[in-house]
């Protein structure tokens, strides 16, 4: 196994001076995730605090070859057990570690036997179940013996490139494409009706400032979801959107009514996909469903783009990309024991397994199956 130095970062200002050797990492990284890479996760950290963060961080000589940011939590479950888990943001449904491509193995194995983790478990959380991250980290797990749990498995909407537009369209019902026929002739008889698409290299101007407007004059500022909400909040959403477009990896199609939006829908870019990030509609023509009509037209911009796949970073029971999207994409949660004191409450899990269910039966989590399974 390739030799690693190992060391743990706990403040936001010491991740920020890693931020040349980051990026080299995250350009030769096994599964690409942008939001772990520093123009998404630093403004992420001042957004929501760096309470707790240990960002474990191995080096291979003066190469960065593996990137996992953790917080640390003295409860698991409901159980006193010290656990580093994935850090996210609320709106991260993706926390796959970088690591390097070349050594990905040799990087988890190190992982694995890390003993200085002030934890006894380690969760990651929102992995893509098919991916070569998941893959490599198996091969970890075997050869290191490290007991794990999976915790929980579900699948999310994901639309792929089909040969063409129309035959992505051509696949929802005949019901559902007749109905949005009908809405789409019925609002571009209103004045001043446009479509608005952006993307790499293009001038995004004041769209992100619209963008931030329409949110916020939604349902989504009422429920605390939209950047607009606090300081911090918006903050993260120009820093964010702003320099996505900066980097030609941000992606936007909307409607326009009347010289103003009423629809907007971002997607952020990455090396091997796309993620749907940011959507808002005016609330005011639902009527016409201009959120809906928006994601046609973004299905129909996706089969411009190179990527052949986008993740719609959503509820797997959110119903548009549901009706509109064919494909499905699984992740996983893990769970893996630090040490003998981690095997141990691993051992637990059968109680967990049913208090999940009991609570599942009471409505509680309906997003995901809960999946436990103990190996070694």
């Amino acid at each position: 196994m390739a030799a690693f130095t190992l060391t743990v970062l706990r403040e936001r200002g010491s991740l920020a001076t890693l931020v040349p050797a980051w990026e080299e990492l995250a350009a030769h990284s096994l599964e690409p995730n942008p939001f772990y890479e520093p123009w998404i996760l630093l403004p992420a950290l001042e957004a929501r605090g760096g309470a707790n963060l240990r960002c474990v961080l191995l080096w291979q000589g003066d190469k960065l070859a593996g990137f996992f940011p953790f917080t640390r939590e003295r409860r698991y479950k409901g159980l006193p057990v010290a656990t580093l888990t994935s850090w996210r943001h609320s709106a991260y449904l993706l926390c796959t570690p970088l690591v390097r491509a070349d050594v990905a193995v040799d990087v988890l194995k190190a992982l694995l036997a890390w003993r200085g983790a002030e934890a006894s478990l380690i969760e990651l959380k929102y992995l893509r179940a098919d991916g070569p991250f998941a893959a490599a980290l198996a091969k970890a797990l075997r050869t290191s013996r490290a007991a794990f749990a999976t915790l929980a498995r579900f699948s999310r909407p994901l639309m792929s490139k089909a040969p063409s537009a129309e035959a992505h369209l051509a696949q929802m019902s005949a019901g559902l494409r007749k109905e949005l026929r009908r809405k789409q002739r019925r609002i571009s008889e209103r004045p001043r009706y446009a479509e608005v698409v952006l993307g790499p290299g293009d001038d995004f101007g004041g769209e992100i400032e619209r963008f931030i407007a329409l949110e916020a004059s939604g349902w989504k500022r009422a429920a605390g979801g939209a950047f607009a909400c606090s300081e911090t909040g918006l903050r993260f959403g120009r820093a964010v959107l702003g320099e996505a477009a900066r980097r030609r990896r941000l992606h936007m199609v909307g409607i326009d009514v009347d010289g103003r939006p009423i629809a907007r829908r971002f997607s952020l870019l990455a090396a091997d996909g796309a993620y749907a990030f940011k959507t808002a509609y005016d609330e005011s023509y639902a009527q016409y469903s201009p959120g809906v009509l928006a994601e046609v037209l973004r299905m129909r911009e996706f089969h411009r783009l190179p990527q052949p796949w986008i993740d719609s970073y959503t509820d797997p029971a959110n119903a548009t990309a549901n009706r509109m999207w064919h494909d499905r994409r699984e992740f996983e949660t893990l769970s893996i024991a630090a040490g003998a004191w981690g095997e141990f409450w691993l051992s637990m899990l059968p109680l967990l397994r049913w208090t999940a269910r009991t609570f599942a039966q009471r409505g509680s989590d309906s997003s995901a199956r809960q999946n436990f399974s103990i190996s070694r």
